[in-house]
């Protein structure tokens, strides 16, 4: 009996805090990151797609991913629902397009848009949500053997945000 409380107390200790990673079969692998303590951060790693940004009839932004030859990288914090709250959601979501075969990068404000980053701000917030193109911060990935590090600082002055920094690591397969 001594010994089954203490296996199981060590599988307890060694299975808390793990980071979750789930493959779907499309390639697209999502893993949960340090997040607020409100709510559930994902990072999503989509390999052979393209990020196309449209406009809807009042001009606003909305993306569409489609098969392509390109890598697209979308955080998403997502905050625990108020309770008895209606409409109480609130999401945030990041997209970032990368050319395959150049994913090593050092952009800063206006350069963002050469890898589409779009930040989507997804609540009952009126005139405070939607998709807004990201035109100030700083975006660095490097690679170390091989695993790539993305570092992105952003703002976004058209709305109130949460997300700021993304500090990610991620190999692809």
């Amino acid at each position: 009996m001594r010994y089954i409380l203490i296996l199981m107390s060590c599988f307890l200790s060694f299975s808390c805090n793990a980071k979750k990673e789930v493959k779907e079969k499309n390639g697209v692998v999502k893993t949960e990151i340090p997040c607020p303590k409100d709510g559930i951060c994902t990072f999503e790693v989509m390999q052979n797609k393209s990020l196309n940004i449209l406009q809807d009839e009042i001009k606003a932004f909305y993306p569409q991913i489609s098969d392509g030859n390109k890598i697209i990288l979308k955080f998403q914090y997502k905050r625990n629902e108020i309770p008895n709250t209606a409409d109480g959601g609130y999401t945030e979501l990041i997209y970032v397009e990368l050319d395959a075969n150049n994913l090593e990068i050092d952009l800063e404000n206006s350069q963002l848009q050469e890898v589409k980053l779009l930040f989507a701000r997804l609540c009952f917030c009126r005139g405070q949500t939607g998709y807004y193109k990201v035109k100030k911060g700083i975006l660095s990935i490097k690679k170390e053997k091989d695993t790539y590090f993305f570092n992105l600082n952003f703002t976004v002055p058209q709305v109130p945000q949460i997300t700021t920094s993304i500090n990610q690591s991620f190999v692809l397969k």
